[in-house]
């Protein structure tokens, strides 16, 4: 008898991110696996999110009929009491029951408090909490998460798993070089690129403060707005700030830059450098949290409160990029997945 595991799909209501991206591609490719593997795999999701939720072969799709686009506790346990399954969140929802399977991209709100608003971060240490209390496995992204959450949240390394994540679905993506048309003040090969949500721990004050003492340099940035952010506030004639954009046009503007800037003081893995290395960016990082472990020395490290820092002077490193696209790959993690699942079910 196949062991039956329901994934919370309700992260998947909207534009899609880092925590969207690594809950689709895993499942994707968790459906690839499935004929050879004794697992059945379903999904469970609000009805209004149905055109943001993957076409599947083997992992079955539950929409449940409820107001808006997130499924509440009452409800999950609602539904796994009549439908008994392992529970598993890939994005890090409420632990609703025991043994359970959870993914905690990063703890920063339970670990730090400058980023985030209390009422976010009082909504955050509650699913870290019921984690801990109720969950059978953890995984994260990276090493360093790991440790954190081990040490923030004062439990066994054993019972965090890390499963990284991936880049190949750029390799589905076409460039849509439309962008420079419609954008013709950014200069094809001769600016540098930044990608994120506009978050305050993914720092891009660094950036237009940067621009600013490099007025010859041109910087052009994208990602969703982030709610309380201004994000166009006293940008520099040099800065070119887009918003939330499209996967084809993100690529095109990574197979053209003159290196991808990540500024970020914060991640749990951090994708975006890695999406730009796929495509070929030089990678300019901000020396801090899990970025050196992931990306080593195929990315150039800056202090990310130096905002004097030159990127046209600054030595460039290329090395190592295939074996941290091997390492970290969809593939890869999905085989880990398997791997956890299978031990999952033997003890």
């Amino acid at each position: 008898m196949k062991r039956k595991i329901c994934v919370n799909g309700s992260s998947l209501n909207g534009k899609t991110t880092g925590i969207e991206r690594y809950v689709t591609e895993i499942l994707k490719r968790l459906d690839m696996l499935l004929p050879e593997q004794e697992f059945d795999i379903e999904v469970i999701y609000p009805r209004e999110s149905e055109a943001y939720i993957p076409d599947f072969q083997h992992i079955r799709k539950v929409p449940l009929a409820v107001k808006g686009k997130k499924l509440g506790v009452l409800t999950v346990k609602r539904y796994l009491y009549e439908h008994p399954a392992t529970y598993c969140s890939l994005s890090g929802n409420f632990c609703v029951q025991n043994d359970s399977i959870i993914v905690i991209h990063d703890i920063r709100p339970f670990a730090h408090n400058e980023y985030d608003p209390l009422s976010f971060r009082l909504r955050c240490s509650a699913n870290f909490l019921s984690a801990k209390m109720w969950a059978a496995q953890l995984v994260t992204d990276s090493q360093t998460s790991k440790q954190e959450i081990c040490e923030s949240l004062h439990i066994s390394p054993d019972r965090v798993a890390v499963i990284s994540n991936g880049w190949e679905h750029m390799q589905t993506v076409s460039s849509d070089m439309s962008i420079f048309e419609r954008h013709a003040e950014i200069e094809r090969g001769n600016y540098f690129y930044s990608l994120s949500s506009q978050a305050p721990h993914k720092n891009f004050k660094f950036v237009w403060e940067n621009a600013k003492s490099h007025p010859n340099l041109q910087f052009v940035i994208a990602g969703k707005a982030w709610p309380g952010e201004s994000n166009n506030v006293n940008l520099p004639d040099n800065v070119v700030y887009l918003g939330y954009i499209s996967d084809g046009e993100s690529k095109a503007l990574m197979k053209h830059c003159r290196g991808f800037i990540h500024p970020s003081k914060y991640e749990g893995f951090g994708i975006t450098p890695l999406e730009a290395l796929a495509c070929g960016a030089p990678l300019y990082l901000a020396e801090a949290s899990c970025l050196p472990e992931i990306y080593g020395d195929c990315a150039t490290f800056f202090d990310p409160d130096d905002y004097m820092f030159n990127f046209e002077r600054s030595e460039l490193h290329k090395k190592n990029k295939d074996l941290v696209l091997k390492k970290y790959s969809w593939h890869m993690a999905a085989s880990k997945w398997v791997d956890l699942l299978t031990r999952y079910y033997k003890l």
